[in-house]
Formats: structure tokens, sequence, C-alpha cells
């Protein structure tokens, strides 16, 4: 079957040689506009290989690291019961508390202040005082951040602060790391944010002092976000578009085996200090960061897309022998998907700008692989030709400013922006507004990480089936449906059977609010082009962090309103729900390398396609 494709291909080469040549005379470059030509490759190379799965998985465990340290502050930052300290025995005690005790008193130590009781004539006296002898905690001091800081009566909302200071990090890791990605590849990203969850995590355990926490926290955020958005990027861009699904199955399970795993580590350490939780969840990273140091390559559509030639044919020929795949008949299938493209793109025609040269041209050269590496072989131009046609492969270097000026991209960004906005502010609310469930605080939290898990396989099934727009419509709208009947119950809390289906609803919402993430994180890359497919994620994901940072007003609104919390969010899905109707439905497309392969999918058809298709149709009939 290999030998057959390799013929085929290779005849059809040398009869569209000619006219290639043609064309690349006329236009300066031949084309791979369009990721036909890698979605070909990647099924000449085996849609599910060896390769692709061991790169999505040593690339998907950086979820594990990045979940860890996001909700490692449920525990290291856990409440630690206090009341007020007692006056040290033995010494004489000259406080204004001295003053007013009287031999009937008597003194009962709350948590943030000493009550005195004293019997009058015609009644009693009560009067209340600050800690005057400072905080007895009942575990170990160093069990948690906000023992260790004194982070407790007047001071408690800093433990809040330091979460917020984490998704302020997060938006500006999504940021500023999609940029760079874009433009200087994404394995730096990936293992440069992991070297940074590395190093920050071990400085938070070592933290001194709340504000070099606070510091620590908000880098331990922006880092944690390079990690994600890198491996989301990086995960589709492993498949051609059949196959894409896979990897957000692949990447939420990881991400909720470390949400899980974050209780077993918590458990076996209860009875440690919150550095050590701390360092050994560093530790994990240090693993991580090993494993893909040595394990991940850079994104072959990001290679080819920015003309970076040696270093593609290094990944091909890598991938092709992890696959027992003929390396030839890859470069061959590229070279007739690549051929295929230039005849569509001059019929209908387009022109060459922002237009893509392919690694595996077939006027210019044929890689032959050898134990040393792989060394180009002229095919009919010379080395000088070939390097001139290679430095052509790259498209035009796209930034956000070409993302708000080119309309469609403008509509889409905003819409997109939009629905990260309330996915992030949903979940959050949720989250802060869950209710704390009796029995051990280990089991619980592994129960609601669990719940990360039936939304991925959704995912997994939904994306393919349903298509990717009404799957993330699916999940909003489960989450609106949540947060509203949630709302309603609550205006009758104090019935029981009332009371828990809230709660029930509540955890309603929040799978169709994790979906709706995961979901994000899966359909966004997809509608946006190479060089601006990671910062369009970036920015939606730091638009989401806007939603987190207003997420715990919720809890205040809910002490005027009960039930707005529930209907504000709820009705914000509902809004998206309706917005998600014009983006593009991306199912069955290919990863647009360029703007006007987005362009193409709002484009008429030509009225050859149109001819051929009714013919076709006429033919079925």
């Amino acid at each position: 079957m290999v030998r057959i494709i390799s013929t085929y291909s290779v005849k059809t080469s040398k009869r569209f040689q000619t006219q290639t040549l043609a064309i690349g005379t006329e236009t300066q470059s031949a084309t791979m506009k369009s990721q036909d030509d890698l979605d070909g490759m990647f099924r000449a190379l085996g849609t599910r290989g060896r390769y692709q799965l061991v790169q999505l998985t040593i690339t998907s465990i950086g979820g594990f690291t990045a979940a860890l340290q996001l909700y490692d502050s449920i525990f290291i930052g856990q409440d630690v019961p206090f009341t007020c300290a007692a006056p040290p025995p033995n010494v004489s005690d000259t406080s204004e508390l001295a003053d007013v005790t009287q031999n009937s008193s008597n003194i009962r130590y709350d948590e943030c202040s000493i009550v005195v009781t004293t019997n009058v004539s015609g009644g009693v006296r009560e009067e209340s005082f600050g800690c005057l002898y400072g905080i007895q905690y009942q575990w170990e001091k160093d069990a948690s951040f906000v023992s260790d800081f004194g982070l407790v009566c007047s001071s408690y909302l800093l433990v809040s602060l330091s979460q917020t200071f984490v998704v302020l990090g997060q938006g500006i890791g999504a940021f500023v790391a999609s940029i760079i990605s874009d433009r200087f590849g994404r394995k730096m990203v990936l293992l440069g944010s992991q070297l940074g969850l590395l190093v920050v995590g071990v400085a938070i355990g070592a933290s001194p002092s709340y504000p070099f926490l606070a510091l620590f926290k908000c880098l331990i955020g922006t880092f944690q976000q390079g990690v994600v958005t890198s491996i989301a990027t990086m995960g589709i861009e492993l498949f051609p578009r059949e196959q894409r699904s896979l990897c957000a199955l692949i990447i939420n399970l990881w991400w909720a085996v470390g949400s899980c795993s974050m209780a077993l580590f918590a458990y076996c350490l209860r009875h440690q200090s919150w550095r050590v939780l701390q360092y050994t969840l560093s530790g994990v990273s240090l693993l991580v960061v090993v494993i893909q140091i040595f394990g991940v390559d850079e994104s072959l559509r990001w290679l080819v897309a920015n003309g970076k030639k040696q270093a593609s044919l290094r990944v091909l020929n890598k991938a092709a022998r992890a696959n027992k795949k003929d390396l030839d008949v890859v470069l061959t299938t590229l070279r007739h998907c690549q051929l295929q493209h230039d005849q569509r793109s001059q019929q209908s025609g387009t022109g060459s700008r922002g237009r893509v040269t392919g690694i595996a041209n077939g006027a210019t050269a044929l890689p032959a692989v050898s134990e040393e590496g792989v060394e180009l072989v002229s095919c009919g131009a010379d080395r000088t030709e070939v390097a001139k046609d290679i430095r052509l492969t790259a498209t035009r270097k796209l930034t956000l400013v070409d993302m708000f000026r080119h309309r469609r991209l403008r509509f889409n960004a905003l819409l997109t922006f939009g629905a990260w906005f309330t996915v992030a502010f949903v979940v959050f609310t949720l989250y802060l507004m869950s209710t704390s469930y009796a029995g051990d605080p280990y089991l619980n939290y592994f129960l609601m990480a669990l719940m990360e898990v039936p939304p991925a396989v959704l995912l997994f099934l939904g994306v393919d089936r349903f298509g990717r727009k009404r799957t993330v419509q699916g999940f909003y709208a489960l989450a609106g449906l949540g947060c509203i009947a949630s709302a309603i119950c609550k205006l009758f809390s104090g019935n029981a059977t009332l009371a828990t289906m809230s709660a029930v609803f509540a955890m309603l919402g929040m799978v169709g609010g994790s979906g709706a993430f995961g979901g994000l994180f899966f359909y966004t890359p997809e509608y946006f082009p190479t060089n601006l497919r990671n910062q369009a994620l970036g920015t939606g994901s730091t638009v989401g962090r806007v939603g987190g940072m207003i997420a715990p007003f919720m809890k205040n609104l809910a002490l005027i309103v009960v039930w707005g919390p529930g209907v504000i969010t709820g009705s914000l899905c509902v809004l998206v729900v309706i917005s998600i109707h014009f983006l593009p439905e991306t199912r069955g497309k290919e990863l647009p390398t360029a703007i006007e392969d987005i362009e193409k999918w709002y484009s008429p058809p030509s009225p050859d396609k149109a001819n051929s298709t009714r013919k076709q149709s006429h033919n079925h009939t």
C-alpha cells in the first residue's frame, strides 16, 4: 500500500512539475498557504502514530503541574482554627483587660476578640477587646501560610488577595507568553514556563513574609498560563483535523489527574509544614521539566509556517522513524498536496501575499536521510535556489494589531473574548460560592476535582459528532441552566430539599463551566491563523482572568441579593450561547495558516466548484 501511494504521488509530482516551476517563477514562491499540506503529511505519517501520541503525552503532562500550582493554596493556605491567646502565666498583667477584670468576671477567648462578662448590680456587663496577647493556633503555626504569616482577623482579606494575584498573573502570562510563542516557538515558551513553575514554586515555599508570597503568587500565575496555552496549541498542531478531539481529551484528563493528585499530596503531608508541601509540588515540576527538555519537539506547523527548514526536516525525520514510515513517501504526499493547492490558488486568482512554500516542493529539494541527519539533495535546482525557496516558507508575521485591523478577525476575536470572560467569571463564581460540605476536606476536594473528568469525556465525544460550535454552546447552556436553577432554589432556602437542589444545580453548572473552559482551549486556536493562533488564545485567556478577578465580589452581592450571582452568571451564559452561533464551525477544516485561509471559509464557492458539486449531486440522484 505504501509503495502504491509513493508511486502515484511521484507520478503526479512529475506531471505537474513544469506547471509548478512556472507558478513559482511568476509568484516568486510555490505555495503551501493552506494547512491541507500539513494535514496530508500527518496522515501520511499516521494519524495516530507513535510519534504524535508520545509527543502529545509528554506535552500534556505539563497540565499536571499547572493544575498543582494553581490549586495549591487550597491546602497551603487552608484556614487554621485559632482563638485569642490567654495572658502568659506568672506574668504581671498590666493590660486594659486587667483593669476591668474582677473575680466575678467571666473571660471568653473568641477568634478575634476577648469577651469579658461581669455581673453587676441589676444585670450583666459585657465588654470586648482585641487579641491583646496574640493568637493561639490549634494546629502547628506552620501548618498553613495563613497562620505562619498571621493572616487572620483584620488581615484575613489578604488570604483571598493572594489568589487574586494568581489570577492577575494568569492574565499577564496568557497575554505575554502567547505573543512570544507565536514569534519564537511553542517549545521555548513551554520549557521556559515549566522552569518558571519550578523556580517560583520553590520561592513560594521559601517566602519570609506575605509581600514576597503575593509577588511569587503573581509570578506563578504568569508561568502557569504559559504552560497551559502552549500545551493547548501544541496539542492540536500535532494532528490532522479528524484527530484533534483526541488531544482535547488527553490534555483535559492530565489536568484532572493533576487536580485530583493534589488531594493525595496534601493528605500524605497533612502533618508537615505548608512549605514542605509546596516544595514537593515544585519537585513534580522538576521531573516534568527534565522529561520535556529531552522529549518535546517544536511544533512542526510552526516550524513550516516560519520557514525553519533544517528544524522542520529533522522533526519530520524523527517522526517518520518513530512511526515506521518512509520519509520520501511523506514528503511526496506533502508535495502532491502543494501542487493541488497551487492549482486551486491559480483558479481562484489568489496572489502570493502571505502564502507559504512547502519544505518539500517538488521543484526544489528532496531530503535524503542519513545517520548523521537530513541532507538536501538537488532535484532540479541548485542549493542557492533551494535556500532561496525555503526562505519564502514563512508566512507574514502577524500581531494583535492585525487581529483588530482585519474585519473578520476582529469580529471573531470580540465574540471569543466575551466567551472567555463569561466562562472564567462563571467558574470562579461557582467555585467561590459553593457551600462547604461536611466531612473530610481532602475527600471533598478530590470529588470536586473529579468533576473535571465528565466534561473532558463529553468534549471528546461531542466535538466531532456535533461540531465544535454546538458542543461548546451545549456546555454554556448547561452552565447557564445550572446557575439560574440554583438561583431560583435559593429563593426558597428555608426548604431543606430545595437547598440541597440548589447545591446540585450549582454542581451541574460547574460541569458545564468546566466543559466550556476545555472547549474554548480546543476551539479558539482553530479559527485563527498560525502566527496569531497563540496570541488569540492568550488574549482570550487574559480577558477571562478579568472575569475571574471580578468573581469574588459576587459573594458580597449574595449577601444583599441572594439570587443575584446566579441570575447574572446564567444570563451571561445565554448571551454567549447566542454569540457563538456567529463563529465559524471548524469541524472538518484544516488549521488556517494565513488570514486568506479564513476568508475562504466565508467566500462563496467558485463557479467551477459549484458546477462540480451539482454534477456530483445529479449523478447520485
